[in-house]
This record gives C-alpha cells, sequence and structure tokens, in this order.
C-alpha cells in the first residue's frame, strides 16, 4: 500500500547541487521558484527515486556536527539518504575518478553490508551502499 515518494533536502546553491547530484545519474523534472525567489524547489529523479531540493534565500547553515556520521547519527532525526551500487568497489573509484571527495573509506556495517559516506556541497551525508 505505501512506498517511499521522495527524499528533501535544503542547499546553497542549486545550479551546484544538482550539478553533483547529476554525476549520479538523477535528471531534473520539475521546478518551482516563489515569485519574490525567497525559495526555489527543483525535483531530481534517479530511477523510482525523487529528491526534492529545497533552496531558501535566507538558509540556516547546518550545524558542523551534521557533516560526520560520529556525531551526527546518535542525534534523533532523519540521518541521511543512500544509494544503492551493485559494486562498492566500482563506486569508490567512480567517486575519486569524478573528484566527487578525495578520500573513500569503505566499512562493513553492523549487517554485513559494505558502505561507504561522502557529504555533498552542503555536507549532508549521502551513504553509498552495496545492494543485496
Amino acid at each position: 500500500m505505501f512506498s517511499v515518494n521522495h527524499v528533501a533536502i535544503s542547499v546553497t546553491d542549486l545550479k551546484r547541487s544538482i550539478e553533483f547530484y547529476n554525476k549520479f545519474g538523477f535528471k531534473e523534472f520539475k521546478f518551482w521558484s516563489a515569485d519574490d525567489e525567497s525559495i526555489k524547489i527543483n525535483m531530481l529523479k534517479l530511477n523510482n527515486t525523487v529528491l526534492e531540493i529545497f533552496c531558501y534565500k535566507d538558509y540556516k547553515k547546518l550545524p558542523e556536527t551534521a557533516k560526520s556520521t560520529t556525531t551526527y547519527l546518535p542525534v534523533l532525526g532523519v540521518k541521511h539518504f543512500a544509494l544503492g551500487v551493485e559494486n562498492i568497489e566500482e563506486a569508490k573509484n567512480f567517486v575519486l575518478k569524478n573528484n566527487i571527495c578525495s578520500n573513500v573509506d569503505i566499512k562493513r556495517g553492523r549487517l554485513g553490508k559494505k558502505y561507504f559516506f561522502i557529504n555533498d556541497p552542503d555536507g549532508i551525508l549521502v551513504e553509498i551502499i552495496e545492494n543485496d
């Protein structure tokens, strides 16, 4: 009866964030802007996953503690979203080759899956995880 419809994030620079998520295959399909440009919203899609990106003119910065799994995962609330891959080593090479980040530390999670985290341009945590 239910399925996940979308994930929403807020960013400082809409164009920069769209370029970042385009690298992973997300494509734009909807856009809206307030008449006074106080907020812009762009919808991106990757297969059946929709990423809704909010860009407020007067945004509040992400706390530094939210940029690391060590300091952010224990805090209540939504923590990150994950992109699944068939081969974690290929994903690591893709991320490094495309200068998305300079250091990738593949780990095996408590539930047995291999994964690593990266930060988007605003420091939002994105997990790259190997599919079952």
